[in-house]
């Protein structure tokens, strides 16, 4: 049996959480389904955010789970912060967001405490 790398089963991780948390919010319901294309980045000039994040963000997340193939960089938390700032009820979902680009952004690498 082959070990997973502890940087990828706590990515696995933040992959169910952020799946959770768009169910805790009400926007996702039901199986994730496949990706959504979309021509725009987030999604802007097609649909709401959070219905991109549900049918875009998600099912690509599980498909680069799946396959392992990541992205180099991710920076979808600072998109989040400018649609969601302000609904207190999405902080949740904004944090495991920034969590999830950190890890990606640096490989895996755990974050450092900020002064």
């Amino acid at each position: 049996m082959r070990r997973t790398a502890p940087a990828l089963t706590a990515r696995d991780a933040l992959v169910d959480q952020i799946e959770q948390a768009l169910r805790d919010l009400g926007w996702l319901q039901g199986p994730v389904g496949a990706p959504r294309h979309v021509d725009s980045p987030f999604g802007i000039d097609e649909m709401p955010f959070e219905h991109w994040l549900v049918q875009v963000f998600l099912p690509r997340l599980q498909e680069a789970r799946r396959d392992g193939q990541w992205p180099p960089q991710s920076q979808v938390s600072v998109a989040a912060v400018r649609n969601l700032d302000g609904q207190d009820e999405c902080q949740p979902l904004l944090h495991l967001l920034a969590q999830l680009d950190h890890d990606i952004n640096t490989g895996g690498a755990p974050a450092r405490n900020r002064p």
